[in-house]
């Protein structure tokens, strides 16, 4: 029975076991580079977002350096056009 059961499962899958399926050699490289994607784009938006905080940060300081009146009008026009080109 055990010999029969083995028998007609190989013979149904038969092809598969001796070339005839999927490329099984590309399999392990998929999971590989779905996590350098993965993690790229990880770092990428990380990097991106701590890039806009700081110009931001920096126009708040400026802002309120102006306010306080340690800098005037031109400085401060000349300096958030700077801010504005990065």
């Amino acid at each position: 029975m055990i010999t029969t059961l083995a028998a007609t499962t190989a013979a149904a899958t038969a092809p598969y076991w001796h070339g005839g399926g999927a490329p099984v050699h590309g399999f392990p490289v998929f999971p590989v580079v779905l996590l350098l994607l993965v993690v790229g784009a990880l770092v990428f938006g990380a990097l991106r977002r701590g890039a806009g905080r700081a110009i931001a940060d920096a126009r708040s300081v400026l802002a309120d350096r102006f306010a306080r009146g340690e800098i005037d009008a031109e400085e401060y026009r000349a300096r958030r056009s700077e801010l504005n080109r990065k």
